[in-house]
């Protein structure tokens, strides 16, 4: 049985996942029957196995993904089991689906008949595979599993309402945040999947929402269908914490998106691979294997070609559309394909390039590989979400082998000067669309029949031209009509997009702070350092006060930063102290006074030090700290105290002492000599 437990934190209901469970798999209390109609799950981690899980459980599924992809590799792993149900009226995932059927093929004359045989003719196809495919797997007494695009989910829905075949499956979209995020660049089609997951509510088929990163809530509960839904998410630390170990990312600001990664490539060619033990073996391994997630096909193709890598050397993984095999093929040449994602136990290339394409769902198994992401936000197609993308492509590596399948590089480039936009212009913004929406409806509302259906054909032509630039009205059709409809989704992606672009991204500060509350181990101090040393950056006031303000860092870790940095900085952290730098305005000629001033006594700090403390004492960091706080006292110093400022005097060690007032041992410092 499932244990269900409400978080009054976040008003979600948990499921505590029982120790020694790695993989959705293994649980084998889990089943979809328990829960009822449509539910939400957030599996917490990627690579936990839900969509392999989904794959293999005795339920009839149909899988839903928003990446062909996905399916493509879920295909090539259960060759045998799954239906992957492709739709040749498919077009490019890049672009609206819904919009180019209306211009298209949708609106084709009745006198082409041709063409109308054409779709029947593969509408039939579909409808035969799914039948075929169905009543096999009953006869060999397994369950069905397909799994299906977004786009075209509506023809497996179809065919199994027309068979009478939908009763006992199972819907799961997968990923399910990308509804959101892709109605950015495909509205209509985003849209009329929704809709169609919409007609299922009051029914028993059971639709799960799933994804290891949900929509940020403010986001999601905008559409009244989620409101009233279960919310449910796997907890995987409560029973044991070693499941969730925080993904480490090394962050660092670039100036060239192009140079960083061929000095990266350079790296590699040259033979400069980085190494770590492996976590369980413990032996030396090292990274022979770059995966870059850059998501532009152009800049690709143009780096791979300035490098001159061979086809052997990279892997390209992105849109396998005729657009892009076309790219491809006039900037590299015939020998460069669009790869595919290896599967368990194949080789994999010295070099993978992925698109967004691959950031969900895509399985990599190398032993060795390393994570490098790179973000511009000047550019909005390649502005990684840092909450959404960031964690989704933490969990590409899967193999517990790999040393780096944890740890990853990020580059960002913040908003440029003159590009930010503020929150009331993009409101009146906002408004004024959402204003024009209405006045459509209103006037949709009031006209006659025929008025109408010339109206609606308006509107379809316009969506083509103006794709959501002046209001957020959707085309639906249900009854044999069309009707237009305001489309919520569009809104939501585009205030998604303000809020990456303009808050996360609106200078170092911000992004710091949105991978720290996404739970990311962080190694930016050495980045930081670098920042603080550039006089490019500012006068040394400015970055001193910088430093001394700054609140993302502990006191210590400031003081590491002011060592490294320079000996000025040093001088002017550690021996002024920042509350003294600020009284005197950050005044590099009143602090530089104050320097001389406390130099004059810094043999009186020394002795007063050697007379205060043993040799072979040890004491808990924070009596430590009050301490060296009751010399600077006495000495009169305005100085910030810290337990290691002994290592200015003693040869010390870190150790474990016990606390005599809480009985316990606590972290803490040893004296094992005079220097």
């Amino acid at each position: 049985m499932l244990d269900f437990k409400l978080n009054k934190e976040t008003n979600k209901i948990s499921i505590p996942v029982p120790p020694g469970i790695r993989y959705m798999s293994e649980w084998e209390d889990f089943n979809l029957n328990v829960f009822d109609h449509a539910f939400i799950i957030d599996k917490k981690i990627p690579g936990c196995g839900f969509t392999e899980y989904c794959l293999t459980s005795e339920d009839d599924v149909v899988l839903c993904s928003p990446r062909k992809i996905l399916l493509e590799n879920k295909e090539n792993q259960h060759p045998d089991d799954v239906l992957y149900v492709k739709n040749e009226l498919e077009f490019d995932p890049n672009v609206d689906i819904d919009i180019n059927k209306s211009t298209d093929k949708m609106n084709q004359s009745s006198e082409d008949n041709s063409e109308e045989s054409e779709i029947l003719s593969i509408k039939d196809r579909m409808k035969d595979d799914i039948v075929n495919y169905i009543h096999l797997r009953d006869q060999e007494g397994k369950p069905c599993k397909i799994i299906v695009t977004y786009d075209s989910f509506k023809y497996v829905k179809e065919v199994l309402q027309e068979e009478g075949l939908m009763k006992g499956f199972k819907i799961v979209v997968d990923e399910f945040q990308s509804i959101f995020v892709d109605s950015r660049f495909k509205a209509s089609t985003e849209f009329e999947f929704f809709e169609q997951l919409k007609e299922f509510s009051g029914t028993s088929t059971r639709i799960c929402f799933v994804s290891a990163t949900p929509m940020i809530d403010r986001y999601l509960f905008r559409l009244d269908y989620f409101k009233n839904i279960p919310f449910f998410e796997l907890d995987w630390s409560s029973k044991d914490p070693s499941r969730t170990i925080k993904p480490e990312l090394k962050v660092r600001k670039m100036k060239s998106l192009t140079t960083e990664i061929k000095r990266i490539i350079q790296d590699y060619l040259d033979g400069k691979f980085a190494v770590l033990a492996n976590p369980i073996t413990g032996i030396p391994v090292q990274s022979k294997e770059a995966v870059f997630y850059l998501n532009s096909v152009n800049d690709i193709l143009r780096i791979v070609k300035n490098v001159g890598l061979t086809p052997d050397q990279v892997n390209i993984l992105c849109s396998n559309t005729p657009q892009n095999q076309a790219k491809m093929k006039k900037k590299l040449g015939k020998k460069y394909q669009i790869g595919r994602v290896p599967l368990r136990g194949e080789p994999h290339k010295m070099f993978t390039f992925c698109t967004r394409t691959v950031y969900l769902g895509a399985d990599f198994y190398s032993t060795n590989a390393r994570s490098f992401i790179l973000s511009d936000a000047n550019i909005e197609s390649l502005a990684v979400d840092i909450s959404l993308d960031l964690p989704q492509i933490l969990g590409r590596q899967r193999l517990i082998e790999n040393p780096w399948k944890n740890h990853a590089e990020f580059y960002f480039k913040n908003l440029g000067i003159g590009k930010d936009e503020s929150k009331e212009v993009f409101n009146k913004f906002v408004e004024k669309k959402k204003e024009a929406s209405t006045n459509v409806l209103s006037l949709f509302d009031k006209a006659s029949s025929e008025e109408k259906e010339s109206y609606v054909g308006k509107l379809r032509s316009a969506l083509v031209v103006e794709k959501y630039t002046k209001d957020y009205i959707s085309v639906n059709f249900s009854g044999n009509n069309y009707y237009p409809i305001f489309n919520d989704l569009v809104l939501i992606a585009e205030e998604r997009a303000f809020d990456i672009q303009q808050i996360d991204y609106k200078d170092r500060f911000t992004v710091f702070n949105i991978i720290k509350s996404n739970n990311f181990r962080l190694d930016e101090i050495g980045h930081y350092v670098e920042y603080l040393r550039n006089p490019k950056n500012g006068h040394i006031s400015d970055r001193l006060k910088e430093l001394c303000e700054i609140d993302e860092y502990t006191d210590e870790e400031k003081s590491l930063i002011a060592q490294q940095v320079s000996e000025k900085f040093d001088q002017y952290y550690n021996l002024v102290g920042p509350k003294r730098c600020a009284q005197l305005g950050y005044n590099v000629t009143y602090i530089k006074q104050e320097v001389d001033r406390l130099k004059i006594s810094e043999e009186d700090i020394q002795a007063k030090f050697i007379d205060s403390f043993n040799v072979g004492d040890k004491y808990p960091n924070t009596k430590l700290k009050e301490l060296v706080g009751n010399i600077y006292k006495e000495l009169g110093l305005n100085l910030l105290p810290k337990a290691r400022d002994l290592d200015k005097y003693f040869q010390i060690k870190k150790t474990k002492v016990k606390d005599p007032s809480t009985n316990t041992f606590v972290n803490g410092l040893e004296i094992i000599g005079i220097k």
